[in-house]
């Protein structure tokens, strides 16, 4: 799928992060002094974001969409809608984006919806945020997209247990004068290499094959990406940021040298967070926000998330204008 979306802009980024933090040095004496230096090497993670057990995606998300909310004297009423994109909902029943509506004092008028999704979520939070901007019935949409991801990871599974964090985001998507095109791609073949099972203790425990999910990112990234500047009308070398899922250092190396990208226009920000799943691309930005503005990167963003699916999801905007915050932690 591939389109344009008219009159839509992003105009705040918020982040909220755990304040517990999982230093790797730490599992040495778990894994092996060799393995986890292997490992960290590789993936460019030295600590992971961990949520202590009672904080919930909601939690997360709340943190930053109120702060995003106070900050940019955004009054609750004003919200049309409310998406969460996440793999972590608080429960079955309700969805949790029902949760957030009324924790964060919404209008009981609001659209509130969630997205089960992964790695590529924010690009199809933002896609659903700017639809729903686009048929004319919400002028505001709160898109948060979180997970408590390390909640489900086997802690003898050092494979998701050195890579994987924990953050939740806001974002706020108006009605604008600019438009965002997006290109889509899901591929359901691969639903086996990254999933939840219910374990022997019949709890949900987070499996994947890396090296399956790594082929086929590399496979359809690029050409996820060349379908979008394709739509957009840019060439790559107009675009001033790509910013990728962080999903490890050796992977987001191989796609800019196979990409061709400056090293400068694709950021890595993943050592001392981990792959954070749908927040990674939000809190990217955050944290390279200062970088990224003062050398006017964002007036041509393109931003790509991939993975669970298997999926890979782009899309091509203007962030030039959009009011992007240093991240907090709860």
């Amino acid at each position: 799928m591939n389109t344009i979306i008219e009159n839509v802009k992003v105009s705040s980024i918020a982040v909220a992060m755990p304040k517990n933090q999982l230093d790797l040095e730490s599992l040495k004496s778990v894994y092996g002094e060799n393995e986890v230096v292997r490992i960290m090497e590789s993936t460019g993670v030295k600590k992971v974001r961990v949520a202590e057990k009672h904080i919930k995606t909601s939690d997360l998300c709340y943190a930053a969409a109120n702060h995003l909310m106070v900050t940019n004297q955004i009054a609750p009423l004003s919200i049309d809608a409310i998406v969460l994109v996440t793999q972590t909902s608080d429960g079955v029943m309700p969805a949790t984006s029902v949760r957030l509506q009324d924790r964060l004092g919404l209008s009981t008028h609001v659209v509130a919806m969630d997205i089960n999704y992964g790695c590529s979520g924010y690009i199809y939070g933002l896609y659903v945020s700017s639809l729903l901007i686009a048929s004319g019935g919400c002028k505001k949409v709160l898109l948060c997209a979180g997970d408590v991801i390390t909640q489900l990871i086997n802690p003898n599974d050092r494979s998701v247990r050195m890579v994987f964090g924990d953050a939740g985001s806001a974002t706020l998507v108006e009605n604008g004068k600019d438009n965002i095109a997006f290109s889509i791609k899901t591929d359901g073949s691969g639903k086996e290499f990254l999933k939840t099972i219910q374990n022997d203790d019949n709890k949900p425990e987070i499996l994947m094959d890396g090296a399956a999910v790594m082929n086929f990112a590399l496979r359809d990234v690029p050409f996820v990406i060349e379908q979008l500047l394709g739509v957009k009308g840019w060439s790559s070398d107009e675009v001033g940021v790509y910013a990728l899922h962080q999903a490890n250092s050796f992977m987001l190396n191989y796609l800019r040298k196979k990409m061709k990208i400056n090293k400068n226009n694709l950021p890595i920000e993943i050592e001392n967070t981990g792959n954070t799943g749908s927040a990674s691309i939000p809190l990217l930005l955050t944290l390279k926000q200062k970088f990224l503005q003062r050398e006017g990167m964002l007036f041509k963003s393109v931003l790509c998330g991939f993975g669970v699916g298997l999926s890979c999801a782009a899309a091509a905007l203007n962030l030039s204008n959009t009011k992007m915050l240093a991240p907090i932690e709860i």
